[in-house]
């Protein structure tokens, strides 16, 4: 909730401060990078295309839906610095795929909590459950392929890598969830009270 209100009063900023400053002063761009402006790693990731409102919209939908989840099943912390790290490694995929490109927008670290939230099902051997989240999510992510428009896969490509991998290096700290089988009892450990 609190990155969606960050989301939110930034692109409200962006509203009000005119000659899209907020958009100029943060945006990735790498020779920007590259003179010592480190902080357009992350500062991309809070921005939104300034005329287009249902870009914050979507992005903010889906940043509830899987964020609401993931934060259930790593914790507070860990989600964060899986997300955060996400917009990372999504700006680290626009310099390796598309150093040219200009980019605005959540969508690395969703696509990190996408690579994240996979990689828990499969950990937490939900198969079928995985099956379905590629299902619906797998046809999404080829139109958006197959569709010519401003959308920056090389940021997505990187921020779904950085999902997955940040999310292995939490794998022993992820608390399994109980069976739905209970083990059995030997009828010496019921007579005993051991349940």
């Amino acid at each position: 909730y609190t990155l969606i209100l960050i989301n939110v009063v930034v692109y409200g900023l962006q509203q009000l401060i005119p000659n899209e400053w907020v958009v100029r002063h943060g945006n990735i761009w790498w020779p920007y990078v590259q003179h010592g402006e480190y902080y357009r790693i992350i500062s991309y990731g809070f921005l939104h295309m300034q005329n287009d409102p249902m870009h914050l919209v979507w992005n903010m939908i889906n940043l509830f839906i899987y964020g609401v989840s993931l934060e259930r099943m790593i914790g507070r912390w860990k989600f964060l610095v899986v997300y955060l790290g996400s917009i990372i490694f999504g700006a680290l995929g626009v310099y390796v795929l598309a150093p040219g490109t200009s980019v605005v927008g959540a969508s690395g670290g969703l696509f990190g909590l996408m690579g994240s939230f996979l990689t828990l099902l499969i950990i937490m051997k939900q198969k079928d459950t995985a099956r379905v989240f590629v299902m619906i999510t797998a046809p999404n992510i080829i139109y958006s392929i197959l569709t010519p428009s401003n959308i920056s896969h090389a940021c997505h490509a990187g921020g779904f890598i950085g999902g997955v991998l940040l999310t292995l290096l939490f794998v022993p700290l992820v608390d399994k969830p109980e069976s739905s089988n209970p083990p059995q009892q030997s009828p010496q450990q019921w007579q005993n009270g051991r349940y």
